[in-house]
């Protein structure tokens, strides 16, 4: 054996060692791993993938997953109990992955099979020898089915989902309005929000978003198929039944796997002045009868005295009511009422959180960009002065100081304000991702982006986001997964389009490549360059210089993103051009100009000692890329595949101001 060998394996085993001692650290990963290594993140992950093919994050997996099996065949443990032991957090996802990597589910291993040997580089002998068990189990239920029809004509019962038990999560569905009055809506659906933002506070609990739950509303589905498609194993119902002076509520608690239980079932009853004790009330409850284990501060936040003034309450939803419609009358309407709830009590921080929500989002209402986003800033920091624990003020200020102000130590410190008062919060989740993604921090980004997946599993744009960071680690094929259940949710989301041909540029695949890009929208600055960096790499460049001359003879009587116009020069070679355009980008504060490090259509012009200029001009790290540290192990990957998010479908828009009212409103205007 060479000695380079013998290093190579000595490093492995060092690394695994490392993985092994932290082994229930959820947190351990790639930066920790260098850290102990005393390494770079870049150069440990170069010399990772030299030794053996993988990504960081994919050897700290399988590390991982080659001790579950280890655990689920030597020892009694349960499958949840295995997860928390090496380091996932969720025993959903642990099982996923385990079955992702074995090809069959945790639950399935034989612990009477001895097998396994530590000293066998793959887990290739338990697989087949687990598939082999599968294939008989299969064989003999399937006989088994058809004696019983056959039989007695009895209803197979379907199999309970053992691991999701485990798992505590939870999706609110929107509350029943039975107070005989149709114009009590906004007070049922503003509790329903509330709640969730309620439970969402408790970290320790998944609970899917009111977008995502919004869907079930007067649907005939059975919970357990509501529970499958949102990834739950407890569905909460409720109804209000009594609204006026005092309020009437009716909550059901249903835990669906292994089979539907009624857990909790009770009617809470209360003065509108004391709605948000009523509200932390039916939490302790929920919490309580699923065993929810609630830090100090949890308990001191559900437990805190809180009383309102009814009409002020009931001013702030109504205008949230309206302003989560979407509409610009409904806009309008909604911020009347909030302002309305501001005027009849100025210290209730809910209003003004509101507002900072209802300002942000109006962009071309009735007032200008630079007066609707002063606003917006003022009105969270007060909301935030007033009520320090409000995630929706911070979750305003963060996408304000990382999309337009371009503060990146206010924007992580808002973001961090807002996950640490609600972890639930899937719109600080999908744009803290991004904050990750802008300095090259792809493992975080990552994490971040999965959460937000989680939380809003119904988003066609979380999903199609998640699946463009996934090609910058490698996942290509978690990438294609999550960019096809994108377009399974809305199927004209263009991102999702955007990845399948990315994926098969990398491949090589450029026809079909093109085919993909050919579905994106016709029109906008933006789809056009995408479709024209397809053409370049599949040599069709007179097509690219064909939208290149469209978007330049729009643009002599037209105002058109100078950040589009500027990639699309670089990657056809006319960088002085590009740089021209760049820099009147910055200037202008063009979105997405701050991406423009990791944008693949800017690969071209990155040597050039001008783009870090640019980069010191937006205050971002210079040096070699950190796109360009990635990737280049495989030979198949000529450049690097990135993209950050776009928040409208509009692709000409020039700035963040400009175009926040999707940026906020995500949920309602992208799903």
């Amino acid at each position: 054996m060479d000695r380079q060998t013998t290093n190579s394996q000595t490093f492995v085993q060092k690394l695994t060692e490392i993985i092994e001692t932290n082994l229930k650290n959820e947190q351990f990963g790639v930066s920790e791993l260098a850290r102990e290594m005393g390494m770079s993140r870049s150069n440990l992950y170069t010399k990772i993938k030299r030794i053996t093919k993988k990504s960081v994050s994919r050897f700290i997996s399988e590390v991982r997953l080659k001790k579950a099996m280890e655990l689920l065949k030597q020892t009694s443990l349960t499958v949840s109990e295995v997860s928390y032991e090496v380091g996932f957090g969720s025993p959903t996802y642990f099982s996923k992955c385990f079955h992702d990597h074995y090809g069959v589910s945790p639950g399935e291993v034989n612990k009477d099979n001895e097998s396994y040997s530590e000293s066998e580089p793959t887990p290739q002998h338990d697989i087949d020898i687990l598939k082999r068990r599968n294939k008989t189990k299969l064989i003999f239920a399937a006989t088994t089915v058809i004696i019983l029809v056959i039989i007695s004509f009895m209803v197979v019962k379907p199999l309970s989902f053992r691991e999701r038990n485990e798992e505590k999560s939870i999706a609110v569905l929107p509350l029943k309005n039975l107070t005989g009055e149709t114009e009590n809506d906004y007070l049922v659906d503003g509790i329903h929000d509330a709640l969730i933002g309620e439970l969402g506070r408790i970290e320790s609990l998944r609970v899917i978003s009111r977008t995502s739950t919004l869907r079930y509303r007067d649907s005939n589905m059975l919970l357990k198929d509501i529970a499958n498609e949102l990834g739950v194993n407890t569905i909460m119902e409720g109804s209000i039944i009594g609204a006026g002076d005092s309020l009437r509520m009716l909550i059901q608690l249903i835990d669906v796997f292994p089979k539907e239980r009624h857990i909790l079932s009770n009617e809470y009853h209360d003065g509108i002045s004391n709605i948000l004790t009523l509200q932390s009330e039916v939490v302790k409850d929920i919490a309580k009868k699923t065993d929810l284990k609630l830090s100090k501060k949890e308990e001191q936040q559900l437990n805190r005295a809180r009383t309102i003034n009814p009409e002020t309450y009931k001013a702030y939803l109504r205008g949230m009511y309206y302003v989560n419609q979407g509409t610009k009358e409904s806009f309008e309407k909604g911020i009347g009422y909030l302002n309305e709830a501001i005027k009849k009590d100025p210290g209730d921080p809910l209003a003004y959180a509101g507002l900072a929500l209802g300002y942000a989002t109006k962009g071309h209402g009735q007032l200008e960009s630079e007066e609707s986003f002063r606003r917006a800033m003022s009105a969270a920091n007060k909301a935030i002065k007033l009520d320090p624990t409000i995630d929706e003020a911070y979750t305003a200020l963060a996408l304000l100081y990382l999309y337009d102000l371009w503060d990146w130590a206010k924007a992580k410190e808002t973001f961090e304000g807002a996950l640490a008062n609600n972890p639930n919060n899937a719109i600080a989740n999908a744009h803290f991702a991004w904050y990750y993604a802008l300095f090259g921090d792809f493992e975080e980004s990552v994490r971040y982006a999965k959460r937000a997946v989680m939380i809003e599993p119904l988003s066609a744009s979380y999903n199609a986001w998640l699946a463009m960071l996934y090609i910058h680690i490698e996942e290509y094929n978690l990438a294609e997964n999550y960019a096809r259940k994108a377009l399974s949710i809305k199927e004209d989301t263009p991102y999702g389009y955007f990845v399948l041909g990315e994926i098969c540029i990398i491949k090589g695949q450029y026809q079909q490549a093109i085919e993909y890009q050919e579905k994106l929208p016709k029109k906008g600055t933006y789809y056009k360059v995408m479709r024209g960096y397809a053409y370049v790499k599949a040599g069709q460049r007179e097509k690219a210089l064909e939208l290149w001359n469209e978007i330049e003879d729009y643009a002599k009587n037209h105002r058109v993103n100078c950040c589009y116009r500027g990639m699309m020069a670089a990657y056809l070679g006319f960088t002085d051009k590009a740089f021209e355009l760049l820099n009147e980008a910055i200037d202008r504060k063009d979105y997405p100009v701050i991406y423009i490090n990791t944008y693949v259509f800017t690969e071209s012009i990155r040597n050039d000692p001008r783009f870090d200029k640019l980069l010191v001009r937006l205050n971002l790290p210079t040096g070699k890329s950190p796109v360009t540290a990635h990737h280049k192990s495989n030979n198949l990957i000529k450049n690097d595949h990135f993209i950050c998010p776009d928040f409208m479908y509009s692709p000409d828009n020039l700035s963040f101001k400009e175009h926040y009212f999707d940026i906020v409103s995500t949920q309602q205007t992208i799903i």
